[in-house]
């Protein structure tokens, strides 16, 4: 039954952009539909074999047109995989459903046999602007740091480092901005709980001095009761320089850990880009990566159409669990609706994983709306 009314609530925000699309009022609706085909290529163990999957992602946008007082905003996927990439995401849907303390974005709609139809619900919120400030409810991506892969400011969204463009999902909050000046400001916020998932609450002060913005952040993890300070500045000293410093305290502050992200960016004509960022990881602090980390990311504008670009992603580099991951794009606006982006990657891993492959070539043909 919640199945079929989520499915009436999309046809109706559907009919509602269609119907006023010529009226300052109603939804703004755009999207796509992209499908990316893969082969996996793995060498272990002696065996060279090659194996297929893929997944069609439906993807649509929507807000409201007239945003003077409030706005709405959603940006939904609805995603279809196929072949070995099936299999795995069914893996997930099984190791989550064991465990529940075990994270994923996508909620399965559907399960027939091991072919799962899954949602990633990535934005949906309401912004009601109020004199003194702006308040916000819902699922929202949150950029508290200046990292584009690292960032150890970021509690509340997640990079996803398996999307070829690095992108982020979101988290359920409510947040209250309040603005000082064009450059200057307050924003509070905290997570709505979940069973058994971590949720966090904070505060961010931010200014402009000397051409660099500044942030002070005060962050809160409810369950693991520890408190973490921050703080990230961006701006500009002939390269373009970022970077996050960040201090955990833990046991009523007796144990305090460290961990910090530096970032260089730099562009040549606005044809040839480069970007590159170290992290570094106490290894009492838990998450996906290493001690130390770094990624190294460069772009070539062709032409107006046409871009070539690599990324490198490093995980505990010289360790004993080292991880790497290599790719190579190319990108070609084909028709006026209609992307091709043809890409490979490596993986590197000294840990033993049947899930990651040694290679992977791929195809992405996307048509948007």
């Amino acid at each position: 039954m919640k199945k079929i009314a989520f499915i009436l609530f999309i046809v109706f925000i559907l009919t509602t952009g269609w119907l006023c699309a010529e009226k300052p009022t109603g939804m703004k609706i755009w999207g796509s539909n992209f499908i990316d085909i893969s082969g996996y290529h793995y060498l272990k163990n002696g065996e060279d074999s090659l194996k297929f999957g893929g997944m069609n992602t439906f993807r649509f946008n929507f807000h409201n047109r007239n945003k003077r007082y409030g706005k709405i905003e959603g940006n939904f996927d609805f995603i279809i995989p196929f072949g070995l990439t099936a299999d795995q995401f069914q893996n997930l849907i099984d190791q989550t459903e064991e465990s529940d303390t075990l994270a994923m974005p996508y909620y399965p709609l559907f399960v027939h046999g091991n072919t799962p139809v899954l949602l990633d619900i990535r934005k949906l919120y309401l912004s009601v602007y109020l004199p003194f400030a702006d308040i916000t409810l819902g699922r929202q991506i949150i950029n508290y740091g200046k990292g584009v892969v690292f960032s150890p400011i970021d509690v509340f969204s997640t990079i996803d480092v398996a999307n070829i463009n690095f992108e982020r999902h979101g988290s359920d909050i409510a947040s209250a901005k309040i603005p000082f000046s064009h450059l200057s400001g307050l924003d509070v916020m905290t997570e709505f709980p979940r069973k058994h998932h971590e949720y966090s609450s904070a505060l961010r002060s931010y200014f402009n001095t000397l051409g660099f913005d500044i942030a002070v952040n005060t962050i809160y993890k409810h369950r693991a009761e520890e408190l973490i300070t921050g703080l990230s500045c961006k701006g500009d000293a002939f390269f373009g320089v970022y970077g996050e410093l960040v201090e955990h305290f833990a046991d009523d502050f007796s144990k305090k850990y460290f961990e910090s992200m530096f970032g260089l960016d730099y562009s040549i004509k606005n044809t040839f880009f480069f970007r590159t960022e170290y992290y570094y990881k106490n290894s009492n602090i838990h998450n996906e990566w290493g001690e130390h980390n770094l990624f190294i990311s460069m772009q070539y504008l062709i032409n107006d159409l046409m871009n070539i670009s690599a990324h490198a992603i490093g995980s505990d580099i010289g360790g004993g669990s080292q991880t790497m991951m290599c790719m190579g794009q190319f990108y070609y606006n084909i028709l006026q609706n209609v992307d091709v982006i043809l890409y490979t990657r490596y993986f590197s891993y000294k840990l033993d994983s049947s899930l990651l492959p040694d290679l992977e070539y791929a195809m992405r043909i996307e048509v948007k709306f």
